[in-house]
């Protein structure tokens, strides 16, 4: 597996106006969506952060797994990615997701944490 980078990371926040606040007035990130509890913001370089209030799924998928902040690392090929973490013991939380631009799995590394792998669809 070759991971590209850390694109994106999903923040369950608790107090979702702060978060959202904070995000976008402290730290200047800009809107790239905004949707019923939940608003990705984007970086100058493109980098994401997305942030799940309470009531969406993202939130408590999170929440229950026990994950506070989740990184996605970009991988060019999800299947073998896959293949990989399950050889070595990760813990493959559900099935791929896919939206327009992205394909991603959830999984539990051996150290414990919540992490997702992406591609970009072709």
């Amino acid at each position: 597996m070759k991971v590209k980078g850390l694109v994106w990371l999903g923040i369950p926040a608790d107090n979702y106006t702060a978060a959202i606040r904070f995000f976008t007035q402290t730290l200047g990130l800009e809107a790239a969506f905004d949707e019923a509890n939940t608003i990705e913001l984007s970086a100058e370089n493109d980098d994401r952060i997305q942030l799940f209030g309470p009531g969406h799924r993202y939130f408590e998928f999170y929440r229950n797994r026990g994950a506070s902040i989740v990184p996605l690392f970009e991988v060019d090929n999800l299947n073998q990615a896959r293949d990989e973490l399950a050889q070595d013991g990760a813990e493959i939380i559900g099935e791929p997701e896919f939206d327009g631009v992205w394909t991603w799995l959830t999984f539990r590394a051996p150290d414990g944490n919540i992490y997702s792998l992406g591609a970009r669809r072709r």
